[in-house]
């Protein structure tokens, strides 16, 4: 069979330190599987723009400029320019194991595979903060279903694999509309869930989803997001992006009975303001209850409007 392929796709947004350092990670992985590089810069001012272009002229990498902010914008820019068949994304503040790209890629020699991906393990510049819980681990996009592989088709959205660590066959991405731009962070908000939202919409166009364990990848925490504030507004967002893809991909019934029973008890805590050293536990009550609040009012902003979450307004 004629061999598979790649484009690595990596959008980034004044991360140039970080964007280095995975760049020598992946340029061996690329040049072995016969991958080309695709870097996505996102309106970088840090000098990222004129580090690529030494790069670039050597032919290491192919740049391309995407000027409207999001992370999700980004992607499909890199869709878009990708000339393999499979755009395998990863983000400029992560790195990938030894062996990331060809496992990634391996699912795909099944035809009927339209996406894949693997682990994503934390990794922190130094000491965890006394308040810090393993449950508030999902907010930095930890994602670790197992050893085993598996079929993603019959397991719960929130089993989608991250952005961060995900191959998608380009062809069924730009059939299904790609990333959606509503979702994704973007400079003025933190949603997130895109990739949960284009896995849906691929899967109800009967394509099949792998979990990848041996593609795993080290997400580097930013110390600025090791504080309660930062984790709250994350919260929110999740609990916002999960009520659009909710009303996008189910019926209203089973969308409000979440709020109904799941979130309405937590939606109504008191509010928790750290004064002092925060308290683990209260911290994580003060998430829950923020991701409540976030469920709530993106049902109010977007049941009226709910036709419009289906649509991705990509322009391919």
């Amino acid at each position: 069979m004629p061999r598979l392929t790649a484009s690595v796709v990596i959008p980034t947004r004044n991360r140039r330190a970080t964007l280095e350092a995975l760049l020598a990670r992946i340029a061996p992985q690329a040049a072995t599987a016969g991958a080309e590089v695709v870097v996505v810069d996102n309106g970088s001012t840090d000098g990222t723009r004129e580090a690529l272009a030494g790069l670039e002229a050597e032919g290491r990498l192919r740049v391309v400029m995407e000027s409207e902010p999001g992370v999700s914008r980004a992607r499909n820019a890199g869709a878009r320019a990708a000339r393999g068949e499979v755009a395998a994304f990863i983000d400029d503040d992560a790195l990938p194991s030894d062996g990331w790209l060809a496992a990634l890629l391996a699912p795909f020699a099944n035809p009927r595979v339209a996406a894949a991906g693997g682990r994503v393990q934390l990794r922190f510049a130094g000491a965890l903060p006394g308040w810090w819980d393993a449950a508030l681990a999902p907010y930095l996009a930890a994602y670790d279903l197992g050893p085993e592989p598996a079929d993603l088709g019959g397991r719960p959205w929130y089993d989608s694999p991250r952005g961060l660590n995900l191959a998608v066959r380009r062809e069924a991405l730009l059939a299904a509309g790609g990333f959606n731009p509503r979702l994704g962070r973007r400079a003025d908000h933190s949603r997130v869930g895109e990739e949960s939202d284009l896995c849906l919409r691929l899967l109800a166009r009967g394509w099949e989803i792998r979990y990848v364990p041996g593609a795993a990848v080290e997400h580097l925490v930013d110390p600025a997001r090791l504080h309660p504030r930062w984790f709250f507004e994350r919260a929110f967002w999740t609990g916002w992006s999960e009520a659009m893809i909710g009303l996008a991909h189910r019926r209203l019934r089973k969308v409000a009975g979440l709020l109904r029973w799941h979130y309405r008890l937590r939606a109504f805590r008191l509010p928790y303001r750290p004064r002092g050293e925060p308290e683990a536990a209260r911290v994580r009550a003060e998430c829950e209850r923020r991701e409540a609040l976030g469920y709530l009012l993106g049902l109010l902003r977007w049941a009226p409007v709910r036709g419009r979450l289906v649509r991705t307004e990509a322009v391919w």
